[in-house]
């Protein structure tokens, strides 16, 4: 666990596979990050979409946020507003999510009509911001088939030029203070799905704000900076110092958690000064978001469940009533097959154990895994994630975010006692209402060593 007084360390935004240059360029330049007082590398996530807007060519920026970028005066949204102002020969348009009305979500899972224009511009170069705004939500939630294609279809298949997070506030709900690895996992798993999509995309992410009255974001600021550790390309800025350097004044919140007007200026300062850090510059990725690495000495083998020529996938077996058959059409980008699993009591689910060598070569040591999952919304039930060694047990939260489109569950950093004599992942039906026969589909499990799951798509 990283303690809360580190600061955020200087992003290496080195991508698997990147060019060497990289490295070159970003010594060059990191020395005017210093002296602008930004804690961002020179050459950021920031750098592409920079450099086209420069070169006043048309750009995508795509927002997921909370309700911390709702209001007018977020820093966010007074971000995007300044950005127009310094690209004003582009027409700049917002195009702002329109789900949550007054005090719900019961508006249109949508973009509202029409885009509101920050900029009239003085050619045909636009600059288009999708702000996907949901207070109360975290980031797995746009992942919702409800509200993904209509997240992505302004895009019309053309990847964003950046993609900027500004969740985490509501990460910590429901999670218990021992289960920091799903923690972890809560961000690792809607990064890895945008990163699925958008491979050749860089991503940016806000540390949000310090609460009030308590410690209540501090792990959840220890997840990001984890997972930026495990993510070199993906660029961190820091809307959490400021509020500690100003001692958590009561003027700089509106309540324990939402900053104030004063408040949101300081994030706003750190964009600006973040943008003002960066060194334009083009490149095409791909960025190495875990979810495409390759997934080499797995500790589990058939997770992809190639060997599937028995009732069930070799390694795999099935927990009290549950069941389970080869799903051929129902699958992801096209794999042979799935696996359908049913069960209609608590506890029905799969189970896959690590033994053997593999056992002995993590003791003492972390594992991370993910799940490639769909759960229709007719189930209204999710899956639920335990991690199991013969002297511990860790659990997913809910995780009722996402139905109705592949989504990953993530445990990262999972301990490994010295003295293990077993470890096993089970994978179950969670009830929150009355239990139906509706299948969950399950792609690939991917179980590997370390602190960072890696997707192998």
């Amino acid at each position: 666990m990283i303690p809360e007084t580190t600061p955020i360390p200087r992003r290496t935004f080195l991508g698997y596979s990147l060019a060497a240059g990289w490295a070159v360029s970003r010594a060059l330049t990191e020395a005017s990050a210093t002296e602008s007082g930004s804690s961002v590398p020179a050459v950021n996530a920031f750098s592409r979409l920079k450099k086209k807007l420069a070169a006043g060519q048309s750009a995508t920026l795509l927002v997921i946020s909370d309700s911390t970028g709702y209001r007018d005066t977020s820093g966010t949204r007074r971000f995007l507003r300044w950005l127009a102002e310094q690209y004003p020969t582009h027409h700049t348009t917002e195009r702002y999510w329109a789900e949550w009305v007054t005090n719900g979500p019961t508006g249109p899972r949508n973009y509202a009509e029409p885009p509101i224009v920050l900029s009239e511009g003085t050619n045909k170069a636009t600059l288009t911001v999708l702000d996907a705004v949901l207070p109360g939500a975290v980031g797995q939630a746009m992942i919702d088939g409800s509200r993904w294609g209509n997240m992505l279809a302004p895009l019309q298949g053309q990847a964003p030029d950046l993609i900027l997070w500004n969740h985490g506030h509501n990460h910590q709900a429901n999670i218990a203070l021992k289960n920091s690895d799903y923690g972890r996992g809560t961000i690792f798993a809607p990064l890895g799905r945008v990163g699925l999509e958008f491979p050749n995309t860089p991503q940016a992410a806000i540390i949000q704000n310090p609460w009030r009255d308590n410690d209540g974001y501090e792990r959840v600021r220890n997840w990001w900076l984890a997972v930026a550790e495990a993510q070199p390309a993906l660029t961190l800025v820091d809307g959490y110092s400021p509020f500690l350097a100003e001692k958590k004044s009561a003027d700089l919140y509106q309540d324990n958690v939402h900053p104030s007007a004063r408040g949101y200026e300081l994030i706003y300062q750190q964009l600006v000064a973040a943008w003002g850090a960066t060194t334009p510059q083009e490149e095409n990725g791909p960025f190495g978001w875990w979810a495409n690495l390759p997934a080499t000495e797995l500790l589990f083998a058939n997770g992809d469940l190639h060997d599937w020529t028995a009732d069930l996938p070799a390694g795999w077996r099935l927990i009290h009533g549950a069941a389970a058959r080869k799903e051929q059409e129902h699958t992801f980008r096209k794999a042979p097959w799935s696996l359908a699993l049913t069960g209609v009591t608590v506890n029905d689910g799969l189970q896959i154990s690590i033994t053997g060598d593999a056992l002995a070569r993590v003791r003492g040591k972390t594992v991370s895994f993910a799940v490639l999952c769909y759960v229709p919304h007719e189930a209204e039930q999710d899956i639920q994630v335990k991690f199991t060694t013969s002297s511990s047990d860790e659990v997913t939260g809910s995780i009722e975010f996402a139905r109705d489109n592949w989504k990953w569950i993530v445990m990262a950093g999972c301990v490994v006692p010295p003295e293990a004599s077993l470890a096993f992942i089970g994978i179950f039906r969670s009830f929150s209402k009355p239990p139906n026969d509706v299948p969950f589909y399950i792609q690939k499990v991917v179980l590997v060593e370390g602190d960072s799951p890696r997707g192998g798509m």
